[in-house]
């Protein structure tokens, strides 16, 4: 068994420890979730002999806590992402995992399509754009998406800059399509009504389109915690994919 342990203890972070309890990673142990609030800190998860930990707490958190981690020999997993839009913590980060030997895994999200992503980056002319379908201004009024700007294009980062709390796909999304160089954000009213993200890819062979559209009820943002399940399982099941 792979002995796993959470930082977080907020809304995703419980969702990823429910689902290894629930043996929705059966290869996994979970070993304890640190956080502020329980008094747990990630050393005591190293402590306790965690080989993964999965990270659902904050860019900021992140940034403060995963270097030491990767130099203890710990692999992660991060929902934080957006941690890697810092072009100087991401070099840290590569120089930690080495000095360590160990590794970042970043996760899916609910938008996937990350390793269709890091195959066309491989071919010449490949370019990507992620774009975040929004419904009508009149219905977004109170949320965080109510002032993002419709029509808007540009590269990745200034995009992410717009509202960085919520854009993490943007930057897993452009590390999966081989850099901020080749990667575009776009935001667009789509036609069908139906709010969420798409990755539209493309190379000097080939074009792709993964679409995720969110479905009223349940919060897609769920998703994004058991695309940290999925890696577990991809990490520790004999047959992987």
């Amino acid at each position: 068994m792979t002995k796993v342990g959470i930082i977080g203890a907020g809304h995703l972070g419980t969702i990823v420890a429910e689902a290894i309890k629930e043996g929705k990673a059966p290869e996994c142990e979970l070993v304890g979730i640190a956080s502020r609030s329980l008094g747990v800190t990630p050393q005591d998860l190293i402590a306790k002999g965690a080989q993964i930990i999965v990270e659902a707490s904050k860019p900021a958190a992140l940034k403060e806590m995963l270097v030491p981690i990767l130099e203890a020999g710990v692999s992660v997993i991060p929902l934080s992402t957006g941690a890697f839009a810092d072009a100087e913590f991401t070099e840290a980060v590569k120089q930690a995992a080495r000095k360590g030997g160990s590794k970042v895994y970043l996760p899916h999200g609910a938008e996937g399509a990350f390793d269709l992503a890091a195959t066309y980056s491989l071919v010449p002319g490949a370019k990507g754009t992620i774009v975040q379908y929004l419904i009508p201004k009149e219905h977004r009024s109170g949320t965080y998406m109510e002032e993002m700007p419709v029509g808007y294009r540009g590269p990745a980062l200034e995009g992410f800059a717009l509202k960085p709390s919520h854009l993490n796909v943007v930057i897993e999304s452009a590390m999966a399509i081989g850099g901020f160089d080749k990667a575009f954000f776009e935001v667009r009213e789509p036609e069908d009504g139906k709010a969420g993200f798409a990755l539209e890819l493309e190379n000097d062979y080939a074009t792709a389109v993964m679409r995720a559209c969110a479905k009223p009820g349940p919060n897609m943002h769920t998703l994004i915690a058991y695309s940290a399940v999925s890696m577990l399982n991809r990490l520790t099941q004999p047959i992987t994919f």
